[in-house]
């Protein structure tokens, strides 16, 4: 085996004295770039169990401000504890931008309150988002399991901007039950809806998502009815298929939507129990 691999290099590898071998100084060298190979197959095959095990990667994420700003950090945090070779990024834009920036390539996936129709993307409902009553701790509205739209109507309400998609969904759960609500604070975030109400300033509706972070001694969140809610979009590219990461990712963050859907589920008999809602 010995000669054999001389003859293919072309010159000695050993000396042979006394029944013994010593290496020439091409057969050092030989050895040095051989282990300089060897090392490198073995970081090659440690990156390769790596990703295969979803330890190393790197996830850009495009999603608009109630979903980026409180909700996926919190979300994202418990995923990278688990994986801390993995690089991420999140960008803010409002919906109606993350199709344009989807289409530059700067993100894996993105998440949109709007669908879009655009050839370059695949865009799938992804979750439907309720809207929930913030609360200040101590508000006599706290000690109901599921809030009339029509007694919310009656409080100081802070509302989110005319711009943010959700205030469509939420003018029309009034209509539906008759009232007309004339805000005495608009804003343009549900964290900043939130800190407002934190500070004894109103009550809003904010989506559920928005509810994380915040402790009860912070707010109460209750579930209204009926209850407004919004469809959000996934966005990815059409023809790229998503990274076992990504997808990994958008499972949490799915299940982690269920949990907070299920938790503002109000029950049939608090329902039940409510005023009938007028017919038009």
């Amino acid at each position: 085996m010995i000669r054999g691999f001389e003859d293919s290099c072309g010159f000695a590898l050993f000396k042979r004295a006394g029944g013994r071998l010593h290496p020439t100084s091409e057969a050092q060298r030989l050895y040095l770039e051989t282990e300089k190979l060897l090392t490198g197959v073995a970081r090659v095959e440690n990156i390769a169990r790596s990703i295969r095990e979803l330890e190393r990667g790197e996830i850009a994420v495009l999603a608009y401000p109630a979903f980026s700003l409180r909700f996926l950090p919190l979300i994202a945090s418990s995923f990278l504890d688990a994986r801390p070779d993995v690089r991420l990024s999140i960008e803010t834009r409002s919906s109606r931008a993350i199709y344009e920036s989807m289409l530059t390539g700067v993100a894996d996936f993105g998440i949109s309150l709007i669908p879009t129709s655009h050839s370059g993307l695949d865009c799938r409902i992804f979750r439907e988002t309720s809207m929930v009553c913030a609360l200040p701790p101590g508000h006599p509205l706290a000690r109901k399991p599921v809030i009339d739209l029509r007694e919310i109507a009656r409080e100081r309400f802070i509302s989110l901007g005319r711009d943010d998609l959700s205030t469509t969904v939420t003018a029309e759960a009034f209509r539906q039950v008759g009232e007309d609500i004339d805000p005495v604070i608009r804003v343009q975030m549900a964290d900043t809806a939130c800190t407002f109400v934190a500070e004894g300033q109103g009550v809003a509706l904010v989506p559920a998502l928005a509810t994380l972070g915040w402790s009860e001694e912070q707010l109460t969140f209750r579930p209204v009815w009926p209850k407004p809610a919004k469809e959000m979009w996934l966005y990815t590219r059409t023809h790229e298929p998503l990274s076992m990461l990504s997808g990994l990712l958008l499972t949490q963050i799915r299940e982690e939507l269920d949990r907070i859907e299920a938790r503002f589920r109000p029950a049939p008999e608090a329902v039940a129990a409510l005023p009938p809602l007028p017919i038009y």
